[in-house]
């Protein structure tokens, strides 16, 4: 009899972990705020962040970093961990926006859908809740957080989202999370960004961004490799024909 209730119980404990845990995607509304890990919870990573910057962005980049830390490089199954916890189901499909929903939602920044009726305060912390890319640009446009580097001086900070395009096709072909930013002057930064369904990766990427480059759609190069200063990241662009198309101000 102990041991039917002890398995009852787990199977209740279970159950409950996985409520917990279960982003709603049918809601018509998208979920408030979890509460965000206090200072200091997460691995920092030897991450420095501006002080300016709130706690769920700061928790954004860890969160991102923790996950990659746990699968680094390691070629993941369509459908993953991150794919099944958005769509509560086995469906294979590219996961880039779902991993940084998901580091979204486990760092308690309020989550926005496209042409969801919502006010967003100005200091609120936001991303999009939206698996596809061109949907997450939309909601960024539509509240006013979106930087589009073509149109004007797009400059990157930590805990942003970076949508990339691909020259004569989509300008919204892949998003990331901005790790890190190192200004390099006239208009160049150094970026280190964390990124899912990368070759069905979680990456690391270690490139410059130029803000005002001279060539429209040309604003991705390699670090020079004697200039490389961070360990552990793909060095190399993700494919020759990609630029950034811009920046998604989640603060």
């Amino acid at each position: 009899m102990k041991n039917i209730i002890a398995a009852l119980l787990a199977a209740l404990l279970c159950v409950l972990c996985a409520c917990a845990y279960a982003a709603p995607v049918d809601l018509p509304v998208p979920p408030q705020a979890i509460d965000t890990q206090a200072e200091g919870e997460l691995e920092s990573y030897g991450l420095t962040f501006p002080e300016e910057m709130p706690l769920a962005a700061r928790n954004f980049v860890l969160t991102a970093r923790a996950e990659f830390e746990k699968h680094p490089f390691e070629k993941l199954p369509k459908a993953n961990e991150y794919t099944k916890w958005f769509y509560e189901d086995r469906r294979e499909i590219g996961w880039c926006s779902v991993f940084q929903i998901y580091c979204a939602y486990h760092s308690g920044m309020q989550l926005v859908k496209h042409k969801q009726d919502v006010t967003v305060a100005p200091g609120e912390t936001i991303s999009a809740m939206e698996g596809r890319v061109g949907n997450v640009y939309y909601v960024f446009e539509a509240h006013e957080r979106w930087q589009q580097a073509d149109k004007m001086e797009a400059i990157p900070k930590p805990g942003y989202i970076v949508i990339y395009g691909v020259r004569g096709s989509t300008p919204y072909t892949h998003v990331g999370i901005v790790e890190s930013v190192k200004d390099m002057g006239d208009g160049v930064y150094e970026l280190t960004t964390i990124e899912g369904n990368i070759n069905s990766t979680i990456k690391r990427m270690n490139y410059r961004y130029d803000a005002t480059p001279k060539k429209k759609y040309y604003n991705m190069s390699e670090i020079p490799e004697g200039e490389i200063t961070q360990e552990n990241c793909q060095y190399t662009v993700h494919k020759k024909d990609w630029y950034v198309t811009g920046f998604g101000a989640t603060w």
